[in-house]
């Protein structure tokens, strides 16, 4: 693959490449850094304890959050979880007394592991229990997963919890009456017995686990994750596996539930009643994800140590944890997905740089003159201010077809032959059969319910047929799923606009390059200075393509709050950056105005053209088919009613029928000029379908 260039964006510091060093340089990291050092030195000692008990909890909610705000799935099992990571750790690590016990029935029991293996070992066992309950509930609906979840926590709770010798009972002791230890581990010779020594030690864990969730967020398994937990459809088409990061959501989560259980054991330094740990606490930990947004990474942290601290500075009030649970729920649900987080952002936003109008806002010329669609139907030397330039437009190719895949050297980009799709006894399919020539344009036509959807899901894999073979660059795929096709060079839209409406338009581009990347998850995680590199080139493919699609200037506002017609191109631009070849549109105009339907045609025969994509577009809007496409198709009951060339098709007397009706014609503009200069002010050689009267 040839290197790509860089197009010097303008807000290139701040890029998803670096983001440990860019989270670092913010103000409010400085400011909570502060405070965290300066607490350990003013406050209380009880007071530096209990901050220090709020890491675990943040771990925890950590894990959470990827699971439910970024995959959006759910578990009431993480009390379990991290209850019994706790007990297992003090277990794992004690040492046995071989001498007598308080009641002089022998000594305690205990694996006397190294407190680094007995650590590996918990947080494995977590990341495994939870990723066994996303495999056996992957075909299952989601009200099945709360009950499948809950059912291990009373599992947990009925096992773990009652063993004495791990949990310690209610009085602390094991089944011979020893009071149980927790030993707090020797790190490279500190004394961490202390209070304000343990309290830093602590927070060097959840520092280490914030630098992992900043790199996993801003990586393109972080935008996986999203991207899987806002359409799984969406996902497959451009690469990315619904299922593999369903587990890996669970496995994430156990892990950190894991790793806060351990730092919960050596903060206690004995086993916590397990009633405060039953199926009601997975509500607690719940909430704080909830309320400090579901892509919040610091207010995760920042509720954490609320809800550890509020009861400790309220004692009078006799505030429980399960009140702040309770609130935080509620003001979740009024807050939205975005939470405390994300309403302090857009704030932060809006004191800094006005409100979205005012950030986006770009001077152009009178929307006639653009075809009503934001610029997209003039381009060029004389383009308008905020419009490409012809070098501005070649630079953001020649970026683009740097990133893109070579291009094949094939006859036909796809074949769809002789499939058959059942619905009971309705053949929504029945026997069609189409060829889509590499790097040309084409369309399926037909009335609703010909099954011309139906066709486009066989070809992209989100459904199989009962009959008929389906091939891309001369590869039978018929039984491969959709992110398997996604490797071989094919992207899909949908009739719906399918964006991550809470994450920018930068982070939608980005998630579509996962598959392209095709670097190691580990080695973003670790800070490979390649992987690194890798991903700022898809930042510039990234950049590249919104220019193209006039969405640049909404890089680093939400998908939720643009317009219809920005929300379509986005989701085109997510698709160009996974790589395809074959591009499918599924109504790309569904949803707008005629004006920018025309606009978003001729945006898309300059990118067809330009980098030699080969498209597959089915569309109501017969017009912008026959005017764009090089072969047409035309469904109707489940089979080929015609195929040839657009005025081929439009003449055809079944498809007039059956389909387009009399009163459309299909008649080629002709050049009519005297001299050369004439038909030089006369560049339009397109076909134009027209109504007329009978």
């Amino acid at each position: 693959m040839s290197r790509v260039p860089h197009l010097n964006r303008p807000d290139g510091r701040r890029t998803t490449s670096r983001p440990v060093l860019t989270a670092m340089s913010t103000p409010g990291s400085l400011v909570a850094l502060a405070v965290v050092v300066l607490y350990a030195v003013t406050a209380p000692a009880y007071k530096v304890f209990t901050v220090a008990g709020a890491v675990p909890i943040a771990l925890t909610g950590l894990g959470l959050l990827v699971l439910i705000g970024w995959a959006r799935e759910i578990s009431l099992a993480t009390a379990g979880i991290y209850g019994s990571a706790i007990y297992l750790m003090g277990y794992l690590t004690r040492n046995p007394d071989n001498g007598p016990g308080a009641n002089g029935l022998g000594g305690v029991d205990g694996g006397d592991l190294p407190w680094v293996i007995a650590a590996v070992a918990v947080i494995a066992g977590g990341a495994l229990a939870l990723a066994l309950v996303a495999l056996s509930s992957a075909r299952l609906p989601g009200i099945y997963l709360v009950v499948l979840t809950l059912g291990l926590q009373i599992i947990i709770e009925r096992t773990i919890y009652t063993y004495g010798d791990l949990a310690g009972g209610l009085s602390g002791g094991d089944i011979r009456g020893n009071i149980l230890t927790i030993e707090r581990p020797g790190f490279f010779g500190l004394d961490l017995q202390g209070d304000k020594a343990f309290y830093f030690f602590a927070w060097g864990w959840l520092a280490l686990a914030l630098v992992l969730m900043v790199r996993l967020r801003r990586s393109p398994m972080g935008l996986a994750f999203h991207l899987v937990g806002a359409d799984r459809q969406a996902a497959a088409a451009v690469g990315i596996s619904p299922l593999r990061f369903r587990v890996l959501a669970f496995a994430v989560s156990g892990a950190l539930a894991g790793a806060g259980g351990i730092v919960a054991a050596w903060h206690l330094e004995s086993p916590p009643p397990f009633p405060n740990l039953l199926s009601p606490y997975s509500l607690v930990l719940l909430a704080i994800p909830v309320l400090a947004g579901l892509d919040s990474i610091a207010f995760v942290v920042l509720v954490a140590v609320s809800f550890q601290l509020t009861p400790v500075e309220l004692e009078e009030l006799r505030i429980s944890p399960f009140i702040l649970a309770a609130v935080g729920l509620l003001a979740g649900a009024v807050f939205g997905s975005r939470g405390l987080g994300g309403r302090a952002a857009d704030a932060y936003r809006y004191l800094l740089h006005g409100g979205r109008r005012t950030r986006t806002a770009r001077e152009r010329l009178d929307a006639a003159v653009l075809r009503g669609s934001e610029g997209l139907g003039a381009e060029g030397d004389e383009a308008p201010i905020g419009m490409l330039t012809a070098e501005e437009r070649a630079a953001a190719l020649a970026v683009l077809e740097a990133w893109l895949p070579p291009r094949p050297e094939i006859a036909n980009a796809a074949e769809a032959r002789d499939v058959v799709v059942s619905f009971g006894a309705v053949h929504a399919l029945d026997g069609a059969s189409i060829r889509i020539p590499n790097e040309s344009m084409v369309g399926l036509l037909g009335p609703n319910g010909a099954g011309k959807s139906t066709l486009f899901d066989v070809i992209s894999g989100v459904r199989r047929p009962d009959q008929g073979t389906v091939s891309l660059f001369g590869t039978d795929v018929s039984t491969q799923p959709a992110w398997d096709r996604a490797k071989l060079g094919v992207a899909r839209t949908f009739q719906t606009t399918r964006v991550m409406a809470d994450l920018s338009v930068g982070d939608n581009l980005l998630a579509g390059a996962y598959q392209r990347i095709g670097i190691h998850p580990l080695r973003f995680l670790a800070g490979d200075p390649r992987a690194a590199a890798r991903l700022r080139e898809a930042e510039e493919a990234a950049w590249a393509a919104a220019r193209l699609l006039d969405i640049d200037r909404y890089w680093n506002e939400r998908c939720g709050t643009l317009e219809f017609s920005a929300r379509r191109r986005a989701e085109i631009g997510r698709c160009l950056l996974s790589g395809p070849r074959l591009l499918l549109l599924d109504e790309p105009a569904a949803g707008l105005d005629p004006a920018s339907s025309v606009a978003l045609f001729s945006l898309l025969k300059r990118l067809h053209a330009d980098l030699g994509l080969t498209v597959l577009l089915v569309e109501h809007y017969v017009k912008a088919v026959l005017d764009s496409c090089d072969l047409v198709y035309v469904l109707a009951e489940g089979r080929i009613l015609a195929e040839g060339t657009p005025a081929e098709v439009a003449a055809d007397p079944e498809v007039q029928a059956r389909y387009l009706g009399t009163r459309m014609r299909f008649v080629p503009k002709v050049v009519v000029a005297t001299d050369a200069a004439a038909a030089a002010a006369r560049p339009e050689d397109l076909a134009e379908a027209s109504e007329v009267s009978p």
